[in-house]
């Protein structure tokens, strides 16, 4: 609730996107049919706090990830 209170509601850059708490592994699933980058992850009990620990997790055969390998790196 916090992270949607503080999200513009028109803005064309930002889009607030619902939270899943359960069927997180369907939800892959369906990211990876539709051909989207992947999902990013936090535990539920955390808040969205700075040091909050996220996860990102990629769909492997993302289509639009061919030639943009630099863009796709952890950051060290």
């Amino acid at each position: 609730m916090a992270l949607w209170k503080i999200t513009p509601t028109n803005s064309p850059f930002v889009l607030y996107a619902d939270f899943i708490i359960e069927h997180g592994v369907e939800l892959f699933h369906t990211v990876c049919e539709r051909d989207l980058e992947g999902i990013v992850a936090k535990s539920k009990d955390e808040s969205y706090a700075e040091k909050v620990r996220w996860v990102k997790i990629k769909n492997p055969g993302y289509s639009q990830a061919v030639g943009r390998g630099e863009e796709f790196q952890r950051k060290r």
